[in-house]
């Protein structure tokens, strides 16, 4: 920098994001350059990926650049074969495969850029795919089909959708998206001039032809997408709408006047302390475990506690612990409105959120993941309150609420434990046979002879047709359907046999992604139910088809 200042030339410094400790320093030389010592030629280039370390004052006093792509599949595909050109367009002596191959991968790199505006049933996190990638796998196609006598399909599929573009996706899930939907583009019917890349018949990988003629097509393709081109149902949108909406309203109510309009309104502290107030009315009871009954803590043979005991104590002490923050808080907050007690800033953030219908953080740090306003949120919180009770004092119940739990992956393993003690068997080696019932949960008379009963599951993407006992297609302006109960039953898993079954994961909540622990699981993933089904499984990996433990409103 201090000799391109001098002789004027132009200096770039790549990747800033990735120094943050030096990002400082950065900050003091350009707040100490000295416009009439420097050569007016000079210019400094830093390319950063977006970054809270990255100093605001260097921004500030500069010029940003961002080259982000088109949005839309047309002018997605468009602008990734203005950078192919006519030249690499015809460069392949496989010219018809290579063509057909590369119209599918320019697809593909629109389909998986555009899934994003979908949210979570698009993909579970949020990738920033680069033309570098299609840059870098067209280089791969190209090579292996001049260097292969046969188009190695296979090959191609594990290197584009694992490799160029799965290097940058982090959860598990989308990892087998994005191959069951490259899949569906490489593919040896793809060289057939029928073949529909969708169900739509205008997408299709057009006939072999000079570089003017495939951009013709491209022109011709229409400006607005239906999802089913991304492979998702048409009901997509409304879950892309309500995302939409819903970002409105924060930034509507981020930036409402905090004070009582003319007239008989209420002010914001009255409206705060009623809400405080009717909350620690409703607000159950802790949860007594000196009234549990004889089976909830029952102990084996050996006097050893039953797993499902010992999961269920540290479910009572979450539920205890938040109760007791919240019964605490509202206290509080209904003194410090009154005046009797100084308002900080935890009680202030507690304020806000009650006139905006959030729950407050303070409360989130002790709860269950929800994505619910806070009268809903309340109102969950009792049933789920209601029927951790009725376990306590009832004994375990026919069927378990899964969705009740702090921490549903623990009464997993708690099934699992138990099968595996009372058989002698390794628990490593256990799995679930998944049996989705006729009836609800309040057909449930009795418990299973083995294994548990589970209920409280919602479906997204997909429905449960309860007739062909088989996933099937949502129905119009459906989104989320209620899913049967469902008997868990452990057994080895070399014995489970799933024939034409699809891998279903079930989800905390419809955001779906979540923090990813030591064992590289998300947080907010909770096990595989294996559904039935009469179509490919990638069908519903493309949809998204997942099982939510609760939803939104």
């Amino acid at each position: 920098m201090d000799q391109g200042q001098k002789n004027g030339d132009w200096v770039c410094l790549e990747n800033c994001h990735y120094f943050t400790s030096w990002m400082p320093e950065l900050e003091k030389l350009q707040e100490k350059l000295d416009i009439n010592m420097i050569n007016p030629d000079y210019r400094l280039w830093l390319t950063t990926f977006s970054s809270p370390a990255f100093p605001v004052p260097v921004l500030q006093s500069g010029v940003k650049i961002t080259n982000e792509p088109p949005k839309g599949l047309k002018a997605n595909i468009a602008g990734t074969f203005d950078n192919v050109g006519e030249e690499q367009f015809e460069a392949c002596s496989k010219s018809r495969e290579y063509k057909k191959l590369l119209f599918a991968l320019a697809y593909f790199h629109a389909c998986i850029l555009e899934r994003r505006k979908y949210g979570a049933i698009g993909w579970n996190e949020r990738y920033d795919w680069m033309n570098a990638d299609f840059e870098c796998s067209n280089m791969t196609l190209h090579m292996l089909l001049e260097e292969q006598p046969e188009v190695p399909y296979q090959a191609l599929n594990i290197i584009i959708a694992q490799v160029n573009y799965g290097g940058r996706v982090t959860d598990e899930r989308d990892v087998r998206t994005i191959g069951a939907i490259l899949k569906k583009y490489f593919t040896p019917e793809i060289m057939s001039d029928n073949y529909k890349l969708s169900k739509l018949d205008v997408y299709y990988a057009p006939t072999e032809g000079n570089f003017a003629g495939t951009k013709e097509y491209i022109s011709g393709l229409p400006l607005e997408e239906d999802p089913e081109v991304f492979g998702l149902h048409p009901n997509a949108n409304m879950i892309y709408e309500t995302g939409t909406v819903m970002k409105f309203l924060d930034a509507v109510l981020s930036i409402q006047p905090r004070i009582a309009s003319a007239g008989t309104g209420k002010t914001p502290e009255e409206t705060a302390r009623e809400m405080a107030q009717a909350f620690a009315k409703i607000l159950p009871k802790n949860i007594n475990k000196e009234l549990a009954h004889p089976d909830t803590f029952k102990k084996d043979e050996t006097g050893k506690p039953l797993s499902l005991g010992t999961f269920y104590l540290q479910e009572l002490d979450r539920f205890n612990i938040l109760l007791t923050v919240m019964r605490t808080s509202l206290i509080m907050l209904d003194k410090a409105i009154e005046g009797t007690v100084v308002m900080s800033l935890d009680l202030e953030l507690m304020f806000n959120s009650f006139l905006d219908g959030k729950v407050p953080a303070s409360w989130v740090k002790w709860a269950y993941p929800s994505l619910k306003p806070i009268n809903s949120w309340m109102s969950d919180l009792n049933e789920r309150v209601t029927f951790m009770r009725n376990w306590c004092e009832k004994g375990p119940p026919n069927t378990y609420w899964i969705s009740g739990f702090f921490f549903p992956q623990g009464f997993k393993t708690a099934c699992l434990q138990m099968h595996a003690r009372a058989n002698l068997l390794e628990i490593d080696k256990l799995g679930f046979k998944t049996h989705v019932q006729t009836i609800y949960a309040d057909g449930i008379k009795e418990k299973p002879e083995t294994g548990m009963y589970v209920h409280g599951l919602y479906f997204q993407g997909a429905r449960w047709e309860h007739k062909k006992k088989l996933i099937d297609e949502m129905e119009h302006r459906t989104p989320i359907t209620d899913f049967p109960v469902v008997w868990l039953e452990p057994m080895a898993e070399n014995e489970i046999k799933n024939e034409r079954t699809y891998e279903c994961p079930v989800y905390k909540t419809s955001e779906r992604k979540g923090e990813l622990t030591t064992t590289g699981h998300s947080t907010n993933f909770v096990m595989y139910l294996d559904l039935p089904t009469d179509v490919s499984e990638d069908h519903w990996i493309r949809r998204g088809a997942a099982l939510l433990a609760m939803t939104d409103d």
